[in-house]
């Protein structure tokens, strides 16, 4: 074969590669507040990481973290939880200063998930308890949220408003979907709730997650903008138990898992 003809064919065999359909793309998410790996017992970053693989996760969104904060010994709890999923990357988004580092969210996800872009939002505090914030990490087929609102409604609203108008202004035309998880705060059927379906599909059940040893409110989600992608949701739980792990102590949430194919 010539080399002017095996180019050619080369390059009409990638032409029509490119041109197929894309294959079908499997996701596992999970959302966990993890009160800090000490709100309930001093569990640690080990347990809650045995946890998220047990769940097989290829990413979660994590609330109530500290990075480098007296009250947690001053270790960087996301990069050691990263490091305790086997060398996952991370991304931290302070929500405030605290005891000489910081207090905020963040996500974590597989290292064969190739990160595009990430941001860091901070939310209305208004009236509220705290400041928020809301990590956003831009993968190559995906693009995932962490948020943890506030407990009153009036902020918790105007934080609804600012995750809507970031994502309409930032990824109005992606042509990937958009997912978010948090602790939200609020039930279902609250308004910041009706305000979030509005323009989000809740993936995850309508399940207690908290607390997490006698469970009564439902107060943690997982959503998506599909953004012209087909999403079937295959499994969606919140566990209430787990062979490695203790959920009722490991933290004062229970997690939240979804897993998924993207088309």
């Amino acid at each position: 074969m010539g080399v002017v003809r095996g180019a050619l064919l080369f390059l009409l065999t990638w032409t029509l590669s490119s041109c197929c359909p894309e294959e079908k793309s499997s996701l596992t998410l999970v959302q966990y507040n993890v009160g800090v790996f000490d709100k309930h017992d001093s569990s640690g970053t080990e347990v809650i990481a045995r946890a998220v693989k047990e769940m097989g996760a290829d990413a979660v969104t994590l609330n109530e973290l500290d990075s480098c904060a007296v009250r947690t010994g001053g270790e960087y709890q996301l990069e050691a939880f990263a490091r305790s999923m086997g060398g996952w990357n991370h991304h931290f988004a302070p929500a405030m200063p605290f005891q000489g580092g910081a207090y905020g969210v963040g996500i974590a996800s597989d290292p064969s998930l190739k990160i595009v872009r990430t941001d860091k939002v901070a939310l209305p505090r208004m009236n509220g308890y705290e400041p928020r914030a809301m990590s956003v990490v831009e993968y190559e087929n995906f693009i995932l949220a962490s948020a943890h609102l506030d407990l009153t409604l009036e902020p918790q609203l105007a934080q609804v408003k600012v995750i809507n108008h970031y994502m309409d202004s930032i990824y109005r035309d992606a042509d990937k979907p958009i997912f978010i998880g948090g602790d939200f705060n609020c039930e279902p059927g609250s308004e910041p709730i009706v305000m979030m379906e509005k323009t989000w599909t809740l993936l995850s059940p309508v399940a207690y997650t908290y607390p997490s040893d006698e469970p009564r409110k439902c107060i943690d989600y997982i959503f998506a903008r599909p953004q012209g992608r087909k999403i079937t949701v295959r499994r969606a739980e919140v566990p209430s138990g787990l062979e490695s792990v203790g959920l009722d102590i490991a933290s004062d949430h229970l997690p939240v898992t979804v897993t998924l194919e993207i088309e």
